[in-house]
């Protein structure tokens, strides 16, 4: 509040002296004549200043140190946030691709508006001259959490460019490390959980937070004996969430496991009633705000089920949303987990390293094109924010 007061008054006397330099404009009489630009009220600009994108942000902070106030305070960056996440045509959200070992980005609303799409270079951290390869654990609030595989995690805001390296743990062929990233709301906090298995002895398991208000440690609670999570932790309704290998082969036994990144408590989450007893691996995604599931498991079979919990830790809720029919067979050895299903009910997934737009009326396929992308993956979608890595 204090921002906003010490901006609009900022805003008032600027707008209370004389301007020096006025837009001039044609006149249709023998003499020139002069038109001032209408002032804005400042509220009115703090509406339009909370739809901008954050490179014109970024821009506009430079005006003043009152501006610079206003558009850093948290109650801002919140804000515009929460406007941005929420905008339905995806002004603000952003696909993030990996071809190799680079990172590239393009709009999300482009891909189901435009037939071919720009694909732009980002610039993203590195830890040494040579170009680093890392992994995309997660994205929660425009925050992006890397890892490298070896020493060093990094929770990187790619419109902002602002990032903050984490050490993290000497690399050893003997261990598997898996990662997940979210956000505590009741601390503010941002959190990346790690959980390192001993490939000697599946029993043998270090579990680490490391909190941006703190530093690494270890959690209170342990999770469940013959605990084997794949895969990065999807984060939905403050928990991280994981598949969970409880059989003794991989296509056999999985449920669900969440850790709680409040009171760092590990439960079980039920899955549909229909894949309890089905073998093949356990696939976990986000739509939309709820937890998804797939199964990989007839391999014969050319379609995937995908279903979704309508309303957290209700197993009655978990609904088959659709059925993905894929034109190749089997389409388990091809398919995703999907991204988005948009307001026109189109699902952009993959198969393969190939993009679908698949229509849920007609069963029709689009296939998006890129530039500067000849083939990768798609990592993450991310919402473009303020949110500070440091």
């Amino acid at each position: 509040m204090a921002a906003q007061m010490e901006f609009e008054r900022d805003v008032t006397s600027h707008q209370q002296r004389k301007p020096t330099n006025c837009a001039e404009f044609p006149s249709t009489s023998t003499e020139d004549s002069t038109l001032l630009i209408p002032f804005l009220p400042a509220e009115l600009i703090i509406e339009i200043l909370l739809r901008l994108s954050v490179k014109s942000l970024l821009k506009f902070s430079s005006v003043s140190k009152y501006w610079l106030a206003f558009i850093s305070s948290p109650e801002f960056i919140k804000t515009h946030l929460s406007i941005s996440a929420n905008n339905k045509d995806y002004t603000h959200h952003r696909l993030l691709l990996r071809s190799k070992c680079i990172l590239k980005d393009c709009s999300l609303r482009s891909v189901f508006s435009e037939s071919v799409m720009e694909v732009s270079r980002l610039n993203y951290p590195t830890t040494n001259r040579r170009l680093t390869f890392w992994n995309v654990v997660g994205s929660v609030n425009g925050l992006i959490c890397l890892s490298n595989g070896s020493k060093v995690l990094c929770l990187w805001n790619p419109s902002t460019r602002k990032y903050k390296k984490v050490p993290d743990f000497v690399y050893n062929l003997r261990i598997r490390a898996v990662y997940g990233f979210g956000y505590d709301e009741s601390r503010d906090d941002y959190k990346v959980v790690r959980c390192i298995y001993y490939y000697a002895s599946w029993l043998r398991l270090d579990i680490k937070i490391y909190s941006l208000k703190d530093s690494w440690r270890s959690v209170r609670y342990a999770p469940p004996h013959g605990v084997r999570l794949w895969g990065s932790g999807k984060f939905v309704n403050g928990k991280l969430h994981w598949a969970n290998n409880i059989g003794p082969v991989r296509d056999k036994g999985w449920n669900i496991i969440s850790i709680d990144l409040a009171d760092e408590k590990w439960e079980k989450v039920e899955q549909p009633c229909s894949l309890e007893e089905e073998e093949g691996v356990l696939v976990l995604a986000v739509l939309g705000n709820n937890l998804s599931v797939i199964s990989k498991g007839d391999h014969l079979r050319a379609h995937i089920d995908v279903w979704v919990m309508k309303e957290y830790r209700v197993k009655e809720s978990w609904i088959k949303m659709f059925t993905v029919k894929c034109p190749h067979s089997p389409a388990s050895s091809l398919f995703k987990a999907p991204l988005l299903v948009s307001n026109k009910d189109e699902i952009l997934l993959m198969f393969g390293r190939n993009f679908w737009l698949y229509n849920l009326k007609d069963e029709s396929i689009r296939y998006p094109k890129f530039t500067k992308f000849l083939s990768g993956l798609v990592k993450e979608i991310y919402v473009e924010s303020l949110v500070s890595p440091v």
